[in-house]
């Protein structure tokens, strides 16, 4: 058996060292870690190579941490995840994590433990504040998460509590099924993630995890709420209209 563990990057180095660490140092020795850079600064590339090869030195070496990969120009989160996955070869299950480690290494560890046991076909990690899970979240990006929430269940028509929760984790049959139908690269990568998984009948699970507010989103939901808006909506026409 073998996860495959694909970190999206851009421009962000400095703050995935860390994680990185303890991602190598937590994890178990059927995970791999692949860093997929999207488009980064040339300054940022290099700095991103030095934190990958420091800590393939310090645990584990380049078979647990892979070489990252790289592309010229900026696509999205869900460009740097489907490149990932791409190359996830011989992975029973693919996973992604964002660079901010607002999951962490032993929450993943969690995660994938639950979902090797279970008889779903996708996780969806999710920030709920329940008995025995620790949210740490500003007010603001509580507010306007469950803002994008309300959204996505009334346009996308989705009943989940969180789609934009950064880990998730499919069987490699469930990515491969719908892997040529994705399209979206953006933002909205996570809602067309589980209305495909939905449309061809796989099983997904919300998964509360502990979750940690770390400052530098790039997306603002003043700015962007109307994208957002008309981004879901297309995502779901389209969709309805694949055939199975």
């Amino acid at each position: 058996m073998k996860t495959t563990l694909v970190i999206p990057h851009y421009n962000d180095a400095s703050r995935l060292a860390p994680f990185l660490v303890d991602l190598c140092r937590e994890l178990p020795g059927h995970f791999e870690i692949l860093v997929s850079d999207d488009g980064s600064r040339p300054e940022e590339r290099e700095a991103l190579r030095r934190v990958v090869r420091e800590a393939q030195v310090g645990w584990g070496g380049p078979s647990k941490l892979l070489d990252p990969l790289f592309v010229d120009k900026n696509t999205g989160k869900g460009g740097a995840v489907l490149r990932g996955w791409d190359a996830a070869t011989g992975a029973d299950l693919v996973a992604f994590a964002d660079a901010d480690g607002a999951v962490g290494a032993g929450e993943i560890v969690r995660a994938e433990q639950f979902f090797r046991g279970a008889d779903y076909d996708a996780l969806f990690a999710n920030r709920v504040k329940m008995l025995g899970r620790s949210v740490e979240r500003s007010l603001k990006r509580h507010l306007s998460g469950r803002v994008f929430a309300t959204l996505v269940s009334n346009v996308a028509r989705i009943p989940a509590y969180d789609t934009q929760c950064g880990l998730k984790i499919l069987r490699r049959r469930a990515m491969e099924k719908i892997r040529s139908r994705q399209e979206t690269v953006g933002f909205a990568f996570d809602v067309e993630l589980c209305l495909l998984l939905l449309k061809f009948g796989f099983r997904v699970i919300e998964f509360p995890v502990d979750w940690r507010d770390v400052p530098g989103s790039k997306v603002s939901l003043l700015r962007d709420s109307w994208r957002m808006a008309r981004e879901v909506f297309r995502i779901r026409r389209r969709v309805e209209g694949i055939e199975r």
